[in-house]
């Protein structure tokens, strides 16, 4: 059954389990693997997951939520590493599914790791009350509602030059040597592709953030988008299928 799902080569997602002793608003890590082989429907073989050029050798029994990136859709379950091994220069996981396998419809939360230029900058007051009035529709007329709509565009405050890690169709990670704090709700302009005839205009509230001393760009937020059109996320969606679509087509040759 899974072997109908699922091909070698397919690139996974694997988030650890949320206990109870984890520790309030720690970011949950994503480690990157691949599928390497199937045993049965039951266990396969995967790569262990490198970060930053290291090898990042997963416990046995850790628990896993696993996403399979496919060329038909996410597959989704729990997973479980029972051995690790080494063959021919190459480092295996053993795991086993221990839940169901199922298609992912929340497309909006798969995530395409990017870097792209971005800027951005805190909302003034102004763009706070005119979002606020938007989302609760508060307006005598259309009129007034296009002419708010005209005025959030031409709002131009100072921006804060960044660089975007990661983005979803529900929000998007990005580094910067500005501080941010949880609940700061920032607007972003982002050019995704090159070839956009112009940036997307993003709203966005902070729901991470983490200081990176190390770095060149010091600072690490996350975001979630609010008040965003439904055709934007759609297009924004697809754009990031398409881009995972293309890099699989490239590293696999085809």
């Amino acid at each position: 059954m899974i072997q109908k799902l699922l091909k070698v080569g397919d690139r996974i997602e694997l988030k650890r389990i949320a206990t109870a002793a984890r520790i309030v608003n720690q970011e949950a890590k994503v480690y990157n693997s691949q599928l390497l082989d199937f045993v049965d429907e039951h266990n396969v073989y995967i790569s262990v997951p490198i970060e930053a050029g290291h090898l990042v050798p997963l416990e046995v029994g850790g628990r896993f939520e696993s996403r399979f990136i496919t060329s038909n859709g996410i597959y989704v379950c729990k997973v479980e590493v029972t051995n690790r091994f080494k063959q021919e220069n190459m480092y295996f996981l053993a795991v086993k599914l221990i839940s169901e396998l199922v298609r992912d419809q929340r497309r909006q939360y798969f995530r395409l790791e990017k870097i792209r230029p971005l800027s951005y900058h805190k909302l003034i007051e102004e763009e706070k009350k005119i979002l606020v009035a938007l989302a609760t529709n508060k307006f005598d007329s259309d009129v007034e509602r296009r002419n708010m709509m005209v005025r959030l565009k031409t709002i131009e405050p100072e921006e804060t030059p960044g660089s975007m890690a990661n983005i979803s169709g529900g929000g998007l990670k990005f580094h910067s040597d500005q501080e941010l704090a949880k609940g700061d709700f920032i607007r972003i302009s982002l050019l995704l592709d090159d070839s956009d005839p112009v940036p997307y205009d993003l709203f966005a509230k902070v729901i991470y953030s983490e200081s990176l001393p190390d770095r060149e760009l010091k600072n690490s937020h996350r975001v979630e988008f609010i008040n965003m059109p439904k055709e934007v996320r759609e297009k924004i969606v697809r754009y990031i299928f398409n881009e995972e679509r293309r890099q699989r087509q490239k590293d696999t040759g085809m």
